[in-house]
């Protein structure tokens, strides 16, 4: 009788432990399809009016359901890359306020090749494509602007690079240009190692020829703190748009 009465009060510890659970994850679920709710009308009222309603809640929503969310607007026919796009331009500007506090000379650059020349005469080393400053592309003119200003500058033929020159160089925040999905890892990448970054997106993606707008580029490179200039938060929030291919 004695063991038949501890079996029967471990049951009903263990039936009252597995009805506590089954309402516990009842309410987790209801409160997750809350918050993607929230965020879907946070998404839409940003795809309207190009504005954000609380970005940091955003933010949290799209990393935590990011793959709901995105079900979701496939069913509306919205496409994958509009997400990509506020999500790059809502961590841009989450990051701007800090990166504008580091230094020139403790920020770091990177360039995909695929900006360069055809004709291109630099080749590979353990540090990237080392400009030959030949002046066939873009990234010469970027790569005296950088110099000047003291960034650490380096042209990669991928992501794997970053994170060398990152262990390397130790920079404090960096820039990275590249196609939407490759800023998108790359801001998620660096989040992850607690660094400060900004991405910009190329105007036309591809593995060679491809473009960005260079003023929108020195216009985030020259984003800094200015206590005597009033207007350049307003300055630096419009590189974060144009960046974000807005």
């Amino acid at each position: 009788m004695l063991y038949m009465g501890i079996f029967e009060s471990v049951v009903g510890i263990l039936s009252l432990l597995a009805y506590a659970l089954g309402w516990a994850l009842l309410a987790l679920v209801a409160l997750s399809a809350v918050l993607i709710l929230i965020s879907l009308l946070l998404l839409a009222y940003s795809f309207k009016t190009g504005n954000f309603l609380f970005p940091n809640l955003l933010v949290a929503g799209i990393d935590f359901f990011e793959s709901p969310i995105r079900v979701v607007l496939r069913a509306f026919r919205v496409d994958d890359t509009r997400l990509d796009r506020i999500a790059i331009r809502l961590k841009n500007q989450a990051m701007m306020k800090t990166f504008r506090k580091v230094p020139f000379s403790q920020r770091a650059i990177f360039l995909p090749q695929c900006l360069r020349s055809p004709t291109c005469p630099a080749v590979l080393s353990p540090e990237g494509i080392r400009c030959r400053d030949c002046g066939a592309c873009g990234i010469s003119r970027a790569h005296k602007e950088a110099e000047k200003m003291g960034y650490m500058f380096f042209v990669v033929p991928g992501s794997s690079f970053i994170s060398r020159m990152c262990v390397k160089y130790r920079p404090s925040a960096i820039i990275g240009v590249g196609c939407i999905y490759e800023v998108r890892d790359g801001l998620d990448m660096m989040h992850r190692r607690k660094i400060p970054a900004i991405g910009v997106m190329l105007d036309r993606s591809g593995c060679v020829n491809t473009q960005v707008d260079w003023d929108r580029l020195y216009a985030v490179m020259s984003a800094i703190d200015r206590p005597l200039a009033p207007d350049s938060e307003k300055l630096d929030s419009r590189a974060l748009e144009d960046a974000a291919g807005n």
